[in-house]
């Protein structure tokens, strides 16, 4: 099979790339879905609101990749929001600016979304920054769970990085909140999730994460990632809403996700095991930034 390029037949799938300021990946990440291994006619959207150079280089570059250019900042779901309701595929992929699709997800997908009656189907993201300590870090406290190394599984969430929504789902339960910074998947999916619905994570749907590197950079994201966790937990009713209730419990919430991640590693990953009991007080450093951002929030209301 050869790679495939942009169907000028109606498109099955429509992939959707949210960007801000994404000049260092926008290229990689879009050479990957122009490159397909797959006969399933698809379409590429990038939705930008940079300041920088990612709309000229999606532009001059990319003449099959529809752009559609904000110039007000869209946060991700807002985006993302956007550029589904500008088409009309009856799938719809969602993949962020600094991932690396394999070349057989579209395929992968597409696979999984017949098997079955997904409301998404999504998948693992493969560590693409292995040289840096602290990518590895950040990389491990948000994806553990969705590495290659992980079952496949029904769950209540999968990270939007990699994630395929049947259309007619996503409209039903009106898409991402435009105004989360973060964690508005969580937010959206767990709706999906206590209606009902189901969300397939398979990790055959790979992609690979270019992490945030440096230690300021990792640690002070987290902080940000618990802050938008506790308001998605206060919109949307999701598990962990006593910690609102009952902010001091929150102080023991570094601990309680190392443990949670060390039991995570000795049951599904006995290779990286190893190397998280070496490495565990920086996990439980960067999970202390993240309760810390998550109790700034709590104590706020």
């Amino acid at each position: 099979m050869q790679p495939a390029t942009v169907s000028p037949v109606e498109p099955v799938v429509s992939v959707i790339v949210p960007c801000y300021n994404s000049a260092r990946t926008i290229r990689a990440c879009l050479r990957a879905l122009l490159n397909q291994q797959t006969t399933i006619p698809y379409e590429v959207i990038v939705v930008d609101s940079s300041t920088d150079e990612t709309p000229r280089i999606v532009e001059r570059e990319f003449p099959t990749v529809r752009l559609l250019h904000r110039h007000q900042r869209a946060f991700a779901g807002a985006a993302r929001n956007l550029g589904i309701r500008a088409t009309q595929a009856p799938f719809c992929l969602l993949i962020d600016s600094d991932c690396l699709a394999k070349s057989d997800l579209i395929e992968q997908v597409m696979a999984r979304h017949q098997e079955g009656d997904y409301a998404a189907v999504g998948g693992c993201l493969r560590n693409g920054t292995p040289g840096s300590l602290s990518g590895l870090i950040g990389y491990w406290i948000e994806f553990k769970e969705f590495m290659p190394s992980a079952p496949r599984r029904l769950e209540k969430s999968i990270p939007t990085a990699n994630l395929a929504y049947r259309r007619e789902t996503f409209e039903k339960y009106g898409g991402f909140d435009d105004d989360m910074y973060m964690a508005e998947d969580i937010l959206l999916n767990w709706k999906l999730y206590s209606q009902g619905e189901r969300l397939l994570f398979d990790p055959a749907l790979e992609v690979t994460h270019l992490n945030r590197t440096g230690w300021h950079k990792v640690l002070t994201i987290q902080i940000d990632f618990g802050r938008t966790s506790a308001i998605a937990r206060r919109r949307g009713g999701l598990p962990g809403k006593i910690l609102l209730d009952y902010p001091l419990l929150i102080t023991l919430m570094p601990l309680v996700r190392t443990f949670r991640a060390l039991q995570w590693f000795a049951r599904y990953d006995r290779k990286t095991l190893l190397a998280f009991v070496m490495l565990w007080p920086l996990y439980l450093l960067a999970a202390g930034f993240w309760s810390y951002g998550f109790l700034e929030e709590a104590l706020r209301r």
